[in-house]
């Protein structure tokens, strides 16, 4: 029998994922927790949470997610009561959407900017919206998706700017 961390490695192998990959899918770095799960000292079993995450991302790539939770210690049936507790209650399905006309579309937009945006900037704002707004969404449905930044500041709050903020030189300093 291997050991847990082999175990894990084979099973995150089989979807043809590096373990740079896999741990950017889960949404952590590969120095944080996934990679912990892959090295030698990694011997126990591993948290059901963790478990559940991990046979989730791989089940779209044909790993069971019976063989990522018995990294839990849970048996076959057991797998399969947790499994079927933790199946998706939301479908995903594509569908086409018609538009109403551009002015239709404008009307929309100058209503819902009533309260945003002055008045001498919601018409043409809610225009440009009106004709962008189609083009925009059958770019987007043939694109992938957009990786998601984990913390967005909150309304009014200032994003940390990664350069350091200096006082004015002095003149004459900079030679």
């Amino acid at each position: 029998m291997s050991l847990p961390f082999e175990r894990m490695r084979l099973l995150r192998a089989r979807s043809g994922l590096s373990m740079r990959a896999f741990a950017a899918l889960l949404g952590s770095p590969l120095d944080t927790r996934y990679a912990y799960y892959e090295e030698r000292r990694f011997t126990g079993l591993l948290p059901i949470d963790a478990a559940r995450r991990i046979a989730a991302a791989l089940h779209p790539y044909g790993v069971e997610a019976r063989e990522v939770l018995a990294l839990a210690g849970l048996s076959d049936d057991e797998a399969a009561a947790d499994i079927a507790v933790q199946a998706p209650t939301v479908q995903y399905l594509r569908l086409d959407v018609a538009f109403p006309s551009e002015e239709a579309l404008t009307r929309m937009f100058e209503t819902m900017l009533e309260d945003e945006v002055p008045a001498e900037h919601r018409d043409a704002l809610a225009r440009t919206l009106a004709r962008r707004l189609p083009s925009a969404l059958q770019r987007a449905t043939t694109s992938p998706p957009v990786p998601v930044r984990a913390h967005w500041p909150a309304p009014g709050e200032d994003a940390a700017s990664p350069a350091r903020r200096r006082g004015p030189r002095r003149p004459g300093s900079h030679i």
